[in-house]
């Protein structure tokens, strides 16, 4: 279909953040918890603030359209056309804010339908005229890959570990850590790491319209043992599970990794690897 086509052509970013506001519930895919469906034609459907979909915070508009299904139940897709329609706001940075432009499609429909959705404001979000919601029964749970399967390594230096710097997202994770001389790296470098993961694509047959962002933090011990994997994005719903496929192929990489040095010593050093999804291919992977 011609609609299908134009929407899928897209491609959908599968990384999903969401912050709760004013008691708003998700699911573990990180969709909104939805309990009603509007009576309001007009909500939603209008570039007014005033008939807006008010969500809260910016983050949570995705989750809210995430949560949205199409009559008889049939999954939404999604995309954000534009910005429009000035309003004012305590909420919004100089005291105004933007709608948001989406065009929503279901399997049925001639053409999408347009949905403006307020990012600043909040007032219990609801489905609109015409849409249904998810229900808990119908949620998905995330495929991960087995803890007690992750390759594990020990740590030469129990009091003392290093981090690669500029990883907001591991420092998130493991804390504050001091920054080696030099990095560790791959021997035979990236171009080596990426042919790796070039013959190891994703077999999901749902990630092949979609792209996505997953980073896999490791540790790279004293004596170049890579091992203690685990994922730093985060993701909900496909997104994670996507992310877990990722990282069963990190677990399974070769055992080719230079240690960091400290003072001219090989030290234990955390490492990030940056993956950019697109229909599942891997090769697009780097590293501090």
């Amino acid at each position: 279909m011609k609609i299908m086509t134009r929407l899928t052509s897209i491609l959908f970013v599968l990384t999903l953040w969401t912050t709760t506001v004013n008691g708003q519930d998700f699911f573990e895919d990180g969709s909104m918890k939805l309990t009603e469906v509007s009576t309001d034609k007009k909500y939603g459907y209008e570039p007014n603030h005033k008939t807006s979909i008010k969500v809260g915070k910016i983050e949570n508009e995705q989750a809210y359209l995430k949560a949205l299904r199409g009559p008889n139940g049939e999954a939404v897709q999604f995309r954000r056309v534009s910005s429009c329609c000035e309003f004012k706001s305590k909420s919004a940075a100089f005291g105004k804010g933007l709608l948001d432009k989406y065009e929503v499609y279901y399997q049925g429909l001639k053409e999408p339908s347009i949905l403006y959705v307020n990012g600043y404001d909040y007032e219990s979000p609801k489905a609109p005229f015409g849409f249904t919601f998810v229900t808990a029964d119908k949620i998905e749970k995330p495929t991960i890959f087995p803890a007690d399967s992750i390759l594990k390594v020990s740590f030469c230096n129990a009091q003392t570990q290093y981090a690669v710097g500029k990883e907001f997202l591991l420092k998130e994770k493991i804390g504050e850590k001091p920054e080696p001389d030099t990095n560790p790296i791959f021997e035979g470098g990236l171009e080596e790491l990426k042919k790796y993961f070039a013959d190891k694509p994703l077999p999901d047959e749902r990630v092949k319209d979609a792209v996505f962002r997953v980073a896999i933090a490791f540790v790279v011990d004293c004596n170049g043992k890579a091992g203690n994997f685990m994922i730093i994005t985060k993701g909900k719903g496909l997104a994670e599970t996507f992310a877990n496929q990722v990282l069963e192929r990190v677990n399974s990489m070769p055992q080719n990794w230079k240690s960091a040095t400290k003072n001219g010593e090989n030290v234990d050093c955390y490492q990030v690897l940056s993956f950019t999804v697109t229909g599942g291919q891997l090769d697009k992977v780097s590293y501090r």
